[in-house]
């Protein structure tokens, strides 16, 4: 799995809440635009 490797590249960062928290940030003015 890439998502493995990546986890094990960055030192287990938790990474993936802060790529949800910039989605939802970046998603969030798509959705008021509409």
């Amino acid at each position: 799995m890439l998502q493995d490797e990546i986890l094990y590249r960055c030192g287990n960062f938790d990474w993936v809440p802060l790529l949800r928290i910039w989605g939802a940030v970046g998603y969030a003015p798509l959705l008021v635009l509409r």
